[in-house]
């Protein structure tokens, strides 16, 4: 079997090679900017996807190649969505795009929110991969292109720091160990899923070839649903770190605060975060959580540890958690 990532070295297409180990011959094409950390086997391609043209230079009207399938891990616009369809029309057996829970928006009126949701995308990103996913199952209608939709949520692993409620912000695994108090926004009660890069490109490589799957969206997403405050203890159980100090403050007071750092806060994290596996469990049983969430933050902290050390810089949330206390205690004054 001749499968070809388009994007290759990010956490979900390396747990794909991973899951297609000894099964494919596998063809990764991008930049060759990204670390990576593919096996030796893997055939690399150059090319930049934001360039209009790169696939038909790739594998244009002089190039006799096909494949059993392609994986568009990196496909971000509609322009880039035609090329595809223009492209491997008629030389892939399956096409499978990788789009995003964003496509639903943000404002969960169900949860957990299952593919028959009518999606309002509020962010570009979410509105770009909708308008592809159009394309994609358009072509697919019209007999030109066996596609295979998935919506991710928040997939981790080694290659990327461990998210926390606030964002991205690279001192959270430290505050954790060092049992510093942690800022939570809210009342820590917002839900939110997390799935491990492995776990994820067994999805992917499973659906490969499946007629079932094929002019159809699925949600590939974690298999439990914690409260930010039961995430953060998680995390902190499986690093054998201290219970964490959890310190609530209201969302709108930390953006208020600081916009700039906890833009992710603002945009993702502040909502929930819960979509339903049903669909996928039935059509690619294969797909199980194998990897437990404390085993797959072990994973991911070891590649964080392992890279240069990072420069913090001034980090506000002790200054935040200082004024937060002294508040509490003139309002303990005031009311007693």
């Amino acid at each position: 079997m001749k499968v070809l990532i388009i994007g290759g070295t990010g956490l979900i297409s390396t747990g794909i090679v991973k899951a297609l180990a000894g099964t494919a011959s596998i063809t990764v094409l991008n930049r060759g900017k990204t670390h990576c950390r593919l096996p030796g086997d893997v055939r690399r391609m150059t090319g930049d996807r934001n360039e209009a043209g790169t696939l038909a230079k790739c594998f244009g009207p002089d190039s006799v190649e096909t494949f059993d399938a392609v994986i568009d891990m990196i496909c971000f616009q509609s322009a880039q969505a035609m090329e595809d369809v223009e492209v491997f029309a008629g030389r892939t057996g399956h096409f499978i795009f990788c789009s995003t829970v964003c496509a639903y928006g943000n404002t969960q009126t169900q949860i957990p929110t299952a593919e028959s949701a009518v999606p309002h995308p509020e962010s570009n990103y979410g509105r770009n991969k909708l308008e592809c996913e159009k394309i994609f199952l358009q072509a697919h209608a019209a007999g030109r292109l066996p596609v295979t939709i998935f919506r991710p949520s928040h997939t981790f692993g080694p290659g990327a720091n461990l998210i926390n409620n606030l964002g991205w912000q690279n001192e959270f695994i430290s505050r954790l160990r060092q049992g510093r108090p942690i800022l939570v926004s809210g009342d820590g009660h917002g839900l939110w899923q997390s799935a491990f890069c492995d776990d994820v490109g067994v999805g992917f490589a499973k659906a490969i070839g499946r007629s079932k799957t094929m002019g159809e969206i699925y949600n590939i997403v974690g298999g439990d649903v914690f409260t930010w405050d039961q995430y953060t203890q998680r995390i902190a159980a499986a690093l054998n770190a201290p219970p964490p100090r959890l310190v609530h403050v209201a969302t709108e007071t930390l953006l208020e605060m600081q916009p700039q750092r906890y833009g992710g806060l603002a945009e993702i994290f502040r909502y929930h975060g819960v979509y339903s596996n049903d669909k996928i469990n039935r059509d690619i049983p294969e797909y199980r959580h194998a990897t437990p969430f404390a085993e797959a933050v072990r994973q991911t902290v070891a590649w964080m540890d392992a890279q240069p050390a990072q420069a913090n810089g001034a980090s506000p949330e002790d200054r935040i958690i200082a004024a937060i206390s002294e508040m509490t205690t003139q309002l303990k004054k005031t009311f007693t």
